[in-house]
Parts: C-alpha cells; structure tokens; sequence
C-alpha cells in the first residue's frame, strides 16, 4: 500500500470518516445481529425460552445450537441486510465524496467488496463456530471487526475516492 494511505489518518477528515464509518458499522452490525437472530428465532423458536434465549443461550430443554447450515443462512441474510444499510448510510453519511460511490459503477464494487466480505464472514464464522466450537455471538463479533477494517479501507481507496473518477478533462466537479 501507498505510504501515504496511512499518513492520511493523520488528516482530521479521514479521522471524521473512520469515526463516522464506526458508527455506521455499529449500525449495519445492530441490522446484522437483529435479523440473524429473528432468523434463528424462526427457525428454532421451540428450543428458545424466548426471543432472547437467541442471544442468551436460554433454551426450554437444555442445551441447543442451530445447525450450521441454520446459522451460516441467518449469518447471510443479517449480512446481506447490513450491507444495504450500510451503502446507504456510507454514501450519504460516512464519506467526504460520498456522491463518487452514488452510481452504476459505485454500487457493482461496493457489491463486489461486499461479497468478499460475506467470504470472509462465512469463513470466519464456520471456523469460530463449527470448527474451534467458539460461541456463536463471539465468533460473529471477532468476524465482524475484522470485515469492518477489510470494509473501511476498500471503501475508502476503491469506491469513495474522489481520485478515481475523472472527466474526459481527467476533472471532476463535486
């Protein structure tokens, strides 16, 4: 990477950004963890000594977890979901040139960079839960940071950078 990608977290602006992307994350992740967990509920409302339980790990009769496939399914239609927030609030809220990213173009990558990211979070949660048996809510949570950092840099340097758009005149007016 450009030595100067790092320099720019000197910059009050990127520092702005990177604040308002967290934001915005926590945001994206409550969509996430909401809907992962209404999808778990649905699933295996029976188990579940309530819709809490999903969160908790209460269950009616003794221990429960999802199948994976279960979880990996509720895992990608929170994630799927968030992603939508989240373009949303990054293209109007999080970054300076936010209105770069507002196209055709913009939303193919941030889509593209989206689906890696579903990768990495399939991925993640399959070896934190099925395979280290970690618990569900701390796999998602060690998964989700790690996105996080992979979603702020692709977006900052591929989709939101005013850089990469340019005119016939290689200008752009903003």
């Amino acid at each position: 990477m450009k030595k100067g990608f790092f320099e720019a977290f000197k910059n009050k602006q990127t520092t702005l950004e990177l604040l308002k992307s967290i934001a915005v994350g926590l945001a994206s992740n409550a969509v996430d963890f909401l809907l992962t967990a209404v999808f778990l509920y649905a699933y295996g409302h029976a188990q579940y000594d309530g819709f809490i339980g999903v969160f908790t790990g209460a269950t009616v009769g003794g221990s429960y977890e999802p199948a994976t496939s279960v979880y990996i399914t509720a895992t990608v239609i929170g994630f799927i979901s968030a992603v939508l927030v989240n373009y949303f609030l990054s293209s109007v809220f999080v970054f300076k040139y936010g209105n770069v990213g507002k196209n055709k173009r913009g939303f193919i990558k941030f889509v593209i960079f989206s689906v890696i990211g579903l990768g990495i979070t399939s991925l993640g949660s399959w070896l934190g839960y099925d395979v280290l048996g970690c618990n569900l809510w701390l796999t998602k949570l060690v998964v989700q940071f790690i996105v996080f950092i992979y979603n702020f840099v692709t977006r900052r340097l591929f989709i939101f950078n005013v850089n990469l758009i340019r005119d016939d005149e290689n200008t752009i007016n903003l």
